[in-house]
């Protein structure tokens, strides 16, 4: 064998894997310009609704494809919202945004099963999955509501999860996926379902509830040891469902919605989302902050340089209008900024979305 005409083969084969790489990172860095919406609760609307996103400069429409523990599709994997069953707006969404040239990302709410007063039928049927606080209830994510997040240490919610995540990437041509809900509740500690004590005695031969979190009782390394590891369990579960997504969409982009603010005092903030350690990984491409206003220049970038402890993170700005901060000025500001893009949260109301796209200029 010429090994000189080896190497230079190799040599070739390399060059031509890195221009095929980087061809594939300028496809999916183009800035996203999209909207976080509801689905219609008739396919027959999405034209007109792709249309007016467009009208208002936008490329990239987030559906939410589960949420409530159910899907807005119809799934093998999670029932189906009753108002969808008998249509598939996730196929209707793609077909009309790619028809337009725009992007579909699909959107997922990871742990959270629960944020209405309707239990789907997975929380109804497997208590033993839903996270409870130390006291054993079960909590949401907003005080006086109901609501529940799921147990990242049960083995068939992450099961579930991947399966979901797979289905969708093998059915449908999203061109990315958002995981929301990557986290536990705001409101108090969760990690004391069954399936977390079960774990957490097998690794490392301590029950979740002999740690006091205050300290009064217990050596801030015990604490700092649990936290590190219910951090762990809601990251594993996060990597495998963008990795599953991924897999089988390896051009699409992965975002998570983050809390900024977790790293201020991780010890005592029971979301538990150790989302800078995600951004070191490749199945990520950027994280979203939740509750930052982007109101001038100069605060907006001393904000993200505390959430995310760097001036280079790959940020795409995730924007809740209000009349003190309409949508213009806050994209104007992401974009100075020179971040990835931003997502507009019009998710809660057709009248949020309609007042969004009349502030960007659509009819």
């Amino acid at each position: 064998m010429n090994r000189t005409g080896g190497y230079a083969r190799a040599a070739a084969v390399a060059a031509a894997l890195l221009c095929s790489i980087s061809m594939v990172a300028a496809q999916t860095a183009a800035p996203v310009r999209g909207i976080w919406i509801s689905p219609p609760s008739s396919t027959a609307v999405l034209p007109s609704v792709v249309r007016s996103i467009q009208m208002a400069g936008l490329d990239t429409i987030v559906l939410p494809v589960l949420y409530d523990g159910r899907t807005a599709y119809p799934s093998r994997i999670f029932p189906q919202h009753g108002v969808y069953v008998g249509s598939d707006p996730a196929a209707a969404l793609i077909e009309e945004a790619h028809r337009r040239g725009m992007r579909a990302f699909a959107a997922l709410d990871l742990l959270y099963w629960q944020s209405s007063a309707e239990p789907s039928p997975a929380v109804a049927n497997h208590p033993q999955w839903l996270e409870r606080i130390a006291e054993g209830r079960v909590i949401g994510d907003d005080a006086g509501r109901p609501g529940a997040f799921v147990s990242p240490c049960e083995p068939r919610v992450k099961s579930l999860l991947v399966e979901l995540a797979s289905e969708l990437a093998s059915r449908y041509d999203f061109d990315g996926v958002v995981l929301d809900y990557a986290r536990w509740s705001r409101l108090d500690f969760l990690g004391y379902a069954d399936a977390d004590r079960k774990l957490y005695l097998e690794e490392r031969r301590a029950d979740p509830l002999d740690v006091d979190l205050f300290g009064y009782a217990t050596p801030e390394d015990m604490i700092e040891a649990l936290v590190r590891w219910q951090e762990e369990q809601i990251t594993s579960v996060t990597h495998a469902v963008a990795l599953a997504f991924r897999r089988g969409e390896p051009q699409a982009l992965a975002l998570a919605v983050v809390a900024p603010g977790y790293y201020a005092d991780r010890l005592t903030d029971p979301v538990r989302q150790d989302w800078r350690s995600w951004l070191r990984q490749p199945w990520l491409s950027a994280v979203m902050p939740d509750g930052l206003a982007y109101s001038d220049p100069t605060a907006a970038r001393s904000q993200l340089r505390a959430a995310t402890a760097t001036d280079s993170a790959p940020v795409v700005a995730l924007i809740r209008r209000s009349d003190a901060l309409p949508a213009p000025v806050q994209i104007a500001v992401a974009a100075e900024l020179g971040l990835q893009g931003f997502i507009l949260w019009g998710r809660d109301s057709l009248e949020q979305r309609r007042a969004i796209l009349r502030e960007l200029g659509a009819p």
